[in-house]
């Protein structure tokens, strides 16, 4: 009985350092993605930076300072935003949990708009939003959620380069949960089942790093949501869809996670 109660304890202890060398591993994996993720992450706020530089410039020459102390300012909440970014890698081990907090999903919308104003001035785009008037509120932690809506828009934008007529259609739903539509009238996508697989994308070659979907399926369903994409029914375009669950005030976000599809 003394051996095998040993041998037990043996056998447990391996299995404890078994356990943390896999977890260990698994973080490490992980960081890895993130350091990718985070060059990612930051590429729009340094173009969107780019842009308000040269605007304000061309104001001061134009004598325009008030206009021109406008874009400084964005840039310093890019700058802002950025530094957000770059500290969730270093808090990875939280899962960023001390940043929850009840968060507005049209606000978070409107800022993600703001992020990618220059971007949607560049070329023709009709942005048709339907929202809700009264707010609708859920629990995260909001740069991460503005992360995946800036991806999603992005995204839709870079899906109708090659339309005559390019449309993005954004909305917010409410119901059992809250749910934030993104659909644009381009190709769609050819393969659905991979989407959300790290460095899987359809773009050509050093315009997409298959990182995007993926670091935005993470964070949705860190927050106890999902996300799923479908092409429209009629042929005409890719259909986003962010499911999160309703705050509530009483208990935070909602008891458990959404069940996956």
């Amino acid at each position: 009985l003394t051996r095998e109660i040993a041998e037990r304890e043996r056998v447990q202890k391996e299995l404890r350092v078994a356990e943390q060398t896999v977890q260990q591993s698994s973080k490490l994996a992980a960081l890895g993605e993130m350091s990718a993720g985070v060059s990612h992450e930051l590429n729009q706020p340094l173009a969107a930076m780019k842009t308000y530089l040269a605007g304000a410039r061309l104001l001061l020459q134009r004598g325009r300072g008030e206009e021109a102390l406008a874009s400084y300012q964005r840039i310093d909440d890019l700058v802002e935003r950025m530094g957000a970014i770059t500290r969730q890698l270093k808090s990875y081990a939280r899962k960023g949990g001390e940043a929850f907090e009840p968060v507005d999903l049209r606000a978070a919308l409107s800022s993600a708009l703001t992020m990618m104003e220059p971007q949607l001035r560049a070329r023709p785009v009709r942005i048709i939003r339907n929202l809700p008037r009264k707010p609708v509120m859920v629990y995260c932690d909001r740069i991460r959620l503005e992360q995946v809506l800036i991806n999603l828009l992005r995204n839709a934008l870079d899906a109708t380069k090659t339309v005559k007529d390019p449309r993005i259609e954004i909305g917010i739903e409410t119901g059992a949960q809250a749910v934030v539509t993104v659909r644009d009238n381009g190709p769609g996508v050819s393969d659905l089942d991979k989407l959300f697989e790290p460095f899987f994308t359809t773009k050509k070659p050093g315009e997409g790093t298959g990182l995007g979907l993926a670091i935005s399926s993470g964070i949705v369903a860190d927050f106890g949501g999902r996300l799923t994409a479908h092409n429209a029914e009629d042929g005409a375009g890719a259909v986003f869809e962010m499911a999160l669950p309703i705050y509530d005030p009483d208990g935070g976000r909602a008891d458990a996670p959404l069940a996956a599809e």
